[in-house]
């Protein structure tokens, strides 16, 4: 999704960006009231941990919530949200309150998301990189750096450092 994000000349945000002087749930929804989009992959509800501790995550819900309350509330269309998802139609199941609005589906491949991201902002204003497979090349080459970051890159550090890194092969794919 990064990859694909900045190639479409966006900055993606996270709540690990916010310095933790307060509460994560404060943090996260002061990041959803700065921007002016965001995304939740509903298909991330996913089991974590484990024996009696293997439960499904439901953060991407919880934040999809958040996002839709700050837009209700928002003047105009200044903050809006859209819901990607792996499999057709499993909206409707898991979150029907969401029932209605359409989600994107990028079938768990990189591919299906970068196309995913694309149908998400068809014309976006400063886009270096509009072409799939240029999305693609810079994925390739931003997985490969990704190696050279900590196990956990969802800490302030190495999502700037991932931000970053997909920014300047944006730049250099732009070039050719």
């Amino acid at each position: 999704m990064v990859a694909g994000l900045v190639s479409l000349g966006l900055n993606p945000r996270s709540v690990v960006q916010i310095g933790a002087s307060t509460d994560r749930l404060r943090r996260l929804f002061e990041i959803i009231q700065e921007c002016p989009f965001s995304i939740h992959d509903l298909s991330r509800v996913q089991r974590s941990g484990h024996g009696s501790f293997c439960v499904p995550r439901f953060n991407m819900p919880f934040e999809l919530g958040l996002a839709a309350a700050v837009s209700l509330t928002a003047p105009g269309t200044a903050r809006q949200w859209r819901v990607i998802e792996s499999v057709r139609h499993r909206v409707g199941h898991s979150c029907s309150d969401v029932d209605g609005y359409n989600a994107e589906i990028h079938g768990g491949t990189v591919r299906g998301m970068c196309e995913a991201l694309s149908n998400i902002f068809p014309d976006p204003p400063k886009a270096p990189l509009t072409d799939i497979d240029d999305m693609l090349w810079v994925y390739r080459r931003l997985r490969k750096f990704r190696k050279q970051l900590p196990r956990d890159i969802y800490a302030a550090g190495p999502f700037k450092r991932l931000v970053l890194m997909a920014a300047a092969l944006v730049a250099e794919r732009s070039k050719n």
